[in-house]
């Protein structure tokens, strides 16, 4: 701690030592925290206060002490007679009392924030969108500014390392929902539905669903953190300094890695959903792989695939652009990282149930007749 800094020490006959640089250049959380905690003293005007050890005391500093007490000095304090005038000051001084804000007005106000800042990064989103537009055409124009490397890293990271993970959730949902379905098919005598019912849930929601929600919480935050680590190591300046564009170098191979990607996985978990719900068909009620296989396109158009599908890389590319958005936003400190790392998987898991609700809704009447 530097000896500037504002700080205090209780000793074991209820003396309390103020050190350091009581100012007004006081950090505004330090302040906050040495109000907190000297506020939590039981009876603070009963200790003795000993400001020898001040190296500087201002009109700011001596008026949070003085708040402290209770707007009355201490029984003993020790200190020096330019200090001491601080405190005639402050008692000669009428502060108005703060006015006390009505519940209404906080949650109007409260409000208000929450509503500029989602505008903000609505905005923001949008923006990043068509920078990255500008990009593809500058990129369309401009060949070798393609940055090849960086997309084959982000398909291996988003896609390849994914796989076993994505294959064991979408066959063990397989395996859990043929059990489900089929008990209450099995008390009908109607077992050979559950193709049918598998097939299309798998294919149009499930799949895009499971791998959206698994990548939203493991790539997308990744990509959040890895961008806004470069905030606290300086890479991402002095990435601008040389003249690059951050989002053709950071976020543009992410989200091109991720519309590739997920389709992908989109269709590796529907495989193993499907297989999942084949081993459980023949064990548990009677319905061959054969049959399953031969009963599937009979009972699933093909649309439900290419909705899954489209439905993939609508996902990847949300979690993409919400992913290095927070991430290029990131101040360059722990705490704001670990804000937006959480506020990009909260943002990117939302956006993904509303977009496939809305889905579900426009295409209701495409591929379930």
């Amino acid at each position: 701690m530097a000896e500037s800094d504002a700080d205090w020490e209780h000793t074991p006959d209820s003396e309390i030592h103020l050190k350091g640089s009581w100012t007004l250049l006081l950090a505004a959380d330090r302040r906050r925290r040495l109000a907190r905690e000297l506020g939590q003293l039981h009876a603070p005007r009963r200790y003795r206060w000993n400001l020898q050890h001040v190296a500087a005391l201002d009109s700011a500093g001596a008026r949070l002490l003085w708040d402290v007490w209770g707007h009355q000095l201490p029984e003993q304090l020790d200190c020096q007679e330019h200090q001491r005038h601080w405190f005639r000051w402050l008692a000669d001084t009428h502060f108005p009392d703060p006015p006390i804000a009505h519940p209404i007005d906080e949650a109007i106000d409260r409000a208000s924030r929450s509503a500029l800042g989602f505008l903000k990064v609505a905005g923001g989103i949008l923006l990043l969108i068509g920078q990255l537009m500008v990009d593809v055409a500058n990129c369309v124009r401009h060949p070798r500014v393609i940055p090849w490397k960086e997309i084959t890293a982000a398909i291996y990271r988003i896609g390849a390392t994914s796989m076993l993970l994505l294959g064991c959730v979408g066959f063990l949902i397989g395996v859990v929902m043929t059990i489900q379905i089929g008990m209450a098919l099995q008390q009908f005598g109607a077992q050979s539905m559950i193709v049918g019912m598998m097939g299309l849930a798998v294919l149009r929601e499930l799949g895009p669903v499971i791998c959206g929600l698994i990548l939203a919480g493991r790539s997308g935050s990744a990509m959040t953190a890895g961008i806004g680590a470069m905030h606290l190591t300086g890479e991402y300046n002095a990435l601008r300094a040389f003249g690059s564009s951050p989002s053709l170098r950071l976020a543009f191979p992410q989200v091109v890695g991720a519309c590739i990607s997920l389709p992908l996985l989109v269709v590796w978990t529907d495989f193993a959903a499907l297989v999942g719900g084949a081993v459980t068909a023949q064990s548990d009620l009677g319905v061959g792989y054969r049959q399953f296989m031969a009963q599937l396109p009979a009972q699933v158009q093909i649309v439900n695939f290419w909705i899954g599908l489209a439905k993939g890389a609508l996902f990847g590319f949300t979690i993409a652009v919400v992913g290095c958005y927070f991430g290029m936003h990131t101040s360059p400190d722990t705490g704001s990282l670990s804000r937006n790392t959480t506020l990009s998987v909260v943002t990117s898991l939302t956006l993904i149930l509303l977009f496939d609700a809305s889905a579900g809704a426009l295409l209701t009447n495409v591929g379930l007749l």
